[in-house]
């Protein structure tokens, strides 16, 4: 049978040609691209689908545009690549189990370290985490997601890895939606404890019993997601209303 040539959104084709241009070096760090009306011609678009593109990008990290001085290519480090899976996954919600898996590793790291690394300062920070996770976790489900976000951020800032750092933004993007609405569901209160007990092995330097938490935490996670996912729109919807 002959098969239909699938149509490609032209913007996106624009925003793939860029990020080319961007990696193969034609386009290099701290240089100012082309103007909006400058690409509309080179590229034969629409001004409308250049600025989709650079939108795409700028989202991403990667273009930072300045009012009146035009718009230049970030630094690049090792974190532009991580970015790059973020469009790679974005409407995929199937992913998220891959993603929760890869974050299981990241944190399970973060808490070895942490168990290493974590002074008083430290410990303080995660503990003020947690004040706010048990302030808000009965009635604002969006604050008691950031700063249950945040806590997990702050255990990979103190592997002083950037990398670390940026998976976890990147979870926070891609699975923002589903996480919050999954505490709406299943509620806070082991999630909660989890935490806790994490925070408390971390302070007495027990290793062990960090990454045994963590490792339990994610799973938990794993498994709620897998059922969340099973369910219809509609039910979720009714679930969390």
């Amino acid at each position: 049978m002959i098969e239909p040539i699938e149509k490609q959104n032209i913007s996106n084709i624009i925003f793939q040609k860029m990020l080319s241009m961007i990696i193969e070096g034609e386009w290099k760090q701290g240089s100012m691209i082309s103007s909006e009306n400058e690409l509309k011609e080179a590229f034969g678009v629409s001004r409308d689908t250049v600025r989709q593109a650079i939108h795409r990008l700028s989202a991403l990290g990667i273009l930072r545009s300045y009012h009146g001085k035009g718009t230049y290519v970030s630094k690049l480090d090792a974190s532009f690549y991580l970015n790059l899976m973020v469009p790679v996954v974005f409407f995929n919600e199937d992913d998220g189990i891959s993603i929760l898996e890869f974050m299981k590793a990241i944190q399970v790291e973060s808490v070895r370290m942490a168990c290493e690394c974590a002074g008083d300062e430290e410990i303080a920070v995660l503990t003020e985490y947690m004040t706010k996770m048990r302030t808000m976790r009965d009635n604002d489900y969006e604050a008691y997601f950031t700063n249950d976000m945040g806590y997990h951020r702050y255990l990979a800032h103190l592997t002083r890895n950037n990398l670390f750092e940026k998976s976890i933004d990147i979870v926070e993007k891609l699975l923002h939606v589903s996480l919050r609405d999954m505490v709406a569901f299943y509620g806070s209160e082991k999630s909660i404890d989890q935490h806790e007990k994490c925070l408390q092995a971390i302070q007495e330097r027990n290793v062990v019993e960090a990454v045994r938490i963590m490792s339990e935490h994610y799973d938990m996670l794993i498994h709620r997601l897998r059922r969340w996912l099973s369910m219809d729109e509609n039910e979720r919807k009714k679930l969390t209303a």
